[in-house]
């Protein structure tokens, strides 16, 4: 019986640059591999590109899905596939989670839960009928401090800790030599205003892409008095950002002066021209024969 693996794919260049190094040095014959890409609807369109053309490119065959809410307390998250041209691109998933759950934040991560890890699971549970599978996280070696403590309970595993040990550096002069890249700043992500970014991100953005701050607002608008049952909460309103800021405080902060986040992928595209790097090997010596498990 084939091993199987999951690669958790989330859009960005660290985990397409872990999907790759997969995809490239595991033996077919012994692994049954899904890459999954989860839609939250809240995805710069950049990400889905992004996701899109890898899968033309590298043949990745990404599983786009999307989180089914049941909106019955008791009832868990189901998923349902869509494509790069019917995934949701103006926040109804993100809407419906927020409905069923609240607004999430820093002290309830249920956004993460249910738009990713929860529908990915019941995915590969009910659509693929995995029992017994891992899941590949993208974390790198400069990250380990974020791998998760139950993972060996979880069946996760950190092919860029253990199988091609990485840093954020290694993964940029990748995607620098390659014909194509995903279209972010370092700072900007795949959630447009993701609560977990520093303050400095968030100002930055909230200046740059005013635009997008309007959903946050609208969300705040409707659900910050809302606390669902089950959800202990001390006092309304409940908002999205640290010390329960509104994307109203973050866009007010944002006009005054402050220092904004730089774009790291350029500096390694400076140290690149400075220095005379030896070509990348993608397979950090790794052949077919190694195993993440």
């Amino acid at each position: 019986m084939k091993k199987k693996l999951v690669i958790s794919f989330s859009g960005g260049r660290t985990s397409a640059y872990m999907t790759k190094m997969l995809l490239d040095s595991l033996d077919r014959s012994i692994y049954d591999i899904a890459v999954v890409f989860a839609n939250t609807g809240k995805e710069r369109e950049e990400t889905l590109d992004f996701v899109h053309e890898c899968d033309i490119r590298f043949g990745f065959d990404t599983i786009w899905i999307e989180a089914v809410i049941n909106p019955v307390r008791g009832e868990g998250t189901r998923a349902k596939v869509v494509d790069y041209h019917s995934a949701d691109r103006s926040g109804r998933v993100f809407e419906e989670m927020i409905k069923k759950y609240g607004i999430p934040n820093t002290s309830f991560l249920h956004c993460t839960r249910e738009l990713k890890t929860n529908a990915i699971t019941s995915y590969v549970r009910d659509q693929l009928g995995w029992k017994n599978y891992y899941t590949a996280i993208g974390i790198r070696s400069d990250e380990i401090d974020r791998i998760n403590p139950k993972r060996k309970k979880l069946r996760y595993i950190y092919p860029l800790i253990t199988m091609f040990p990485s840093t954020k550096y290694t993964v940029n002069e990748f995607w620098i030599r390659q014909e194509f890249d995903l279209r972010l700043k370092s700072y900007e992500g795949n959630c447009d205003l993701c609560y977990k970014k520093s303050d400095r991100k968030l100002l930055t953005l909230c200046r740059e892409i005013p635009d997008r701050t309007v959903w946050w607002e609208e969300m705040e608008d409707k659900y910050s008095e809302f606390i669902p049952e089950g959800r202990t909460c001390e006092k309304t309103p409940i908002r999205f950002y640290r010390k329960n800021r509104s994307i109203k405080d973050l866009v007010n902060l944002s006009k005054l002066d402050f220092v904004m986040s730089e774009d790291e992928s350029k500096i390694v595209i400076h140290e690149m021209q400075t220095s005379f790097i030896d070509d990348l090997d993608i397979s950090n010596g790794c052949s077919e024969s190694c195993e993440p498990f």
